[in-house]
């Protein structure tokens, strides 16, 4: 029968999974992996389906480079039947989260009690990852609400780990900072750009950032490296703002799990006996150390909605290598964007995050957002909205030959009030503020909508 929380029944076993050789690793995984294929084959009645028509079922799978032989799972079916992914009865369902529906309509995601440990488990590994204890006492400054994943998954990992949790959510940076000086906590949990607020706010009261009791700082839901692991705009100001080194973690809340750097931060360790990580080209096919491609990812031992190489849709890289901490578990690099966001603008294709970067750059943006759609052409296009208090006209100048010399175009810019691109940023009642919106229509000349 399926080994659910193999973890917990095999704790000398897990506790080092991390640092095996990587072919004692591969067996554990092996066996995790027929575990979920069983499970998805019996109970799920999405995958009785695919099964059947892949002409393969669990007992083909001899080795972990046949789950390469398996289809991928995408959003889009997850989208058109979500509930077909459901493989426990509803009495069992503990809670539900969903995505955030900014690439399309959310998804609905059931745990398990089960389910819910292994999410504290991960968590617990990850911050483990960062060098946190249960001497810490960390503010976990992201929502928790609104079937929002991440802010639960922090709070329950922490707690697993034994360490103290303020658990503040997404309220405003003066609540935020008034509680980092009476409670002193010597942890973080929050967005970079919220960091960043942060701390413009706290100069603003004339506080020091650099005198608080913040010693571990866990950045969320934005990529603070570059492909090469040096640090872009937002992770400089971030590190300049409060002078502390920070870790990055990326979390998927398909899966139920993260990823997470290390006290090297030299890529983003998996958890071996939580997932297994491919990434791929545009044609589905595996890709080498070192080469950009999607993340598709199995995560293993979830008993609510098991997934079976689930394409993520966000562009990275592998690193089998053995890290300098010791770890064996497979990394991955930062993620340098969502597949569907890459951008061909006149020759030059990109994601949105380079433009992200070169506008974190310039001095006086308060914020911005980056708009693109399909011009008379056909063609990507770009319109950048930059939100600053600066008045004279020199300013969108600045923009623009920024853009030009840091992402290698030159799209229209717009200059507002910091208001009004707020305003923008949450429009809809988004929980995430979208500094990317993807007005494309998707057409071809010949092709109708």
């Amino acid at each position: 029968m399926v080994l659910w929380f193999y973890f917990t029944m095999n704790l000398k076993i897990f506790k080092g999974i991390d640092y095996l050789k990587p072919q004692e690793q591969k067996s554990i995984q092996l066996r995790l992996l027929k575990n979920t294929l069983q499970r998805a084959y019996s109970t799920s009645p999405f995958y009785k389906k695919a099964f059947a028509k892949s002409g393969i079922n669990p007992d083909n799978i001899k080795k972990l480079e046949d789950l390469q032989r398996l289809p991928f799972t995408t959003k889009n079916y997850l989208q058109k039947d979500n509930w077909a992914f459901l493989s426990v009865p509803k009495s069992k369902v503990a809670e539900i989260v969903a995505t955030t529906g900014t690439t399309g309509e959310p998804v609905f995601i059931a745990l398990t009690e089960r389910d819910l440990e292994r999410l504290a488990e991960n968590e617990k590994k990850s911050f483990g990852y960062t060098g946190a204890t249960s001497e810490d006492l960390f503010q976990i400054a992201v929502t928790s609400d609104n079937l929002f994943i991440a802010g639960m998954a922090y709070y329950r990992g922490l707690l697993r780990l034994g360490a103290g949790v303020v658990r503040i959510g997404a309220q405003n940076a003066g609540r935020n900072l008034s509680l980092i000086k009476k409670l002193k906590p010597t942890g973080m949990v929050a967005v970079p750009s919220f960091m960043v607020a942060l701390a413009r706010h706290a100069k603003e009261e004339g506080l020091s950032t650099r005198n608080a009791s913040l010693k571990k700082i866990v950045l969320i839901g934005e990529s603070i490296r570059n492909p090469d692991f040096s640090l872009t705009s937002l992770g400089k100001l971030v590190e300049d703002a409060w002078g502390r080194k920070c870790f990055s973690t990326y979390g998927i809340t398909e899966a139920a799990l993260s990823f997470c750097e290390c006290i090297y931060r030299n890529g983003l360790h998996s958890h071996p006996d939580l997932v297994i990580a491919e990434i791929v080209d545009d044609k589905g096919n595996p890709l080498k150390d070192g080469e950009t491609g999607e993340l598709v990812v199995t995560p293993l031992q979830v008993e609510g909605m098991p997934f079976i190489r689930y394409k993520t849709g966000d562009i990275t890289f592998k690193i089998s290598e053995k890290c300098r901490c010791g770890r064996t578990s497979l990394r991955i690099g930062p993620i340098i964007g969502r597949k569907h966001q890459r951008l061909k603008v006149k020759g030059v294709t990109l994601y949105p995050k380079t433009i992200e970067n070169a506008l974190l750059e310039i001095k006086d943006i308060i914020n911005y957002q980056v708009e693109a759609y399909t011009g008379p052409d056909y063609t990507d296009h770009v319109r950048v909205l930059v939100g600053t208090d600066r008045k004279d006209p020199s300013f969108q100048k600045t923009v623009c030959d920024r853009l030009k010399a840091k992402a290698r175009l030159t799209p229209e810019v717009k200059i507002m009030p910091p208001k009004e691109i707020e305003k923008e940023l949450y429009k809809g009642g988004s929980r995430k503020a979208l500094t990317f919106k993807d007005s494309r229509s998707g057409l071809k000349p010949g092709r109708s909508a």
